[in-house]
């Protein structure tokens, strides 16, 4: 019993130390610990090349092929068809899927989002809560930006205004869904 008293003040300053500057029931958050593992070494230059392919595809625009779809009518999945109203299709000469934009359902919301692939392999992706008054043009106002590279998100850019809880959180959800529906959208557009 002795020994647990001769304990009990070193571990009341261990856990005070550990929390000063909370209140009771508030957690300290580091801001210089980075919580992800993943090795960044070389991103800078894949975002580069990444800014410079969507460049690429938005310079050709004129010469795409746009098909509209409208997905009521689309051999896609339900849950496609409640978010999304339609889907315009951008094609190179060659018949390559180069850009896909949804837009959402009349009324429901304004929001759009934006697919960008090379070689059919996703490489951008851009959300905006107010690209359906934009269809045909780049609407130059600040969204959320998504980078990839082989199947990997190396930059998330969000501008949006949108408050974020968790940052890591929020890129490893993205990083895997907005792949899902790339591919999924893709599928769509080819069976058209």
């Amino acid at each position: 019993m002795r020994h647990i008293l001769s304990f009990l003040p070193g571990l009341f300053l261990l856990f005070s130390c550990n929390n000063s500057g909370t209140k009771t029931g508030e957690t300290k958050m580091d801001s210089s610990v980075t919580t992800s593992t993943r090795d960044t070494t070389g991103d800078a230059a894949l975002v580069e090349n990444s800014e410079k392919m969507k460049a690429s595809v938005e310079a050709m625009a004129p010469s795409l092929i746009k098909q509209e779809l409208l997905l009521k009518d689309a051999k896609a999945s339900e849950s496609v068809k409640q978010e999304w109203m339609k889907m315009d299709i951008y094609k190179d000469g060659s018949g390559a899927i180069r850009r896909i934009k949804l837009y959402p359902h009349q009324g429901v919301s304004e929001r759009s989002e934006e697919y960008y692939f090379n070689n059919e392999k996703l490489f951008f992706v851009y959300i905006s809560d107010h690209g359906v008054a934009t269809e045909d043009r780049d609407e130059g106002k600040p969204g959320k930006e998504f980078h990839f590279q082989d199947n990997r998100l190396i930059k998330y850019d969000d501008q949006s205004g949108d408050k974020e809880l968790d940052v890591e959180q929020e890129r490893k959800m993205y990083e895997t869904s907005l792949q899902v529906k790339a591919n999924e959208y893709l599928e769509i557009a080819r069976s058209h």
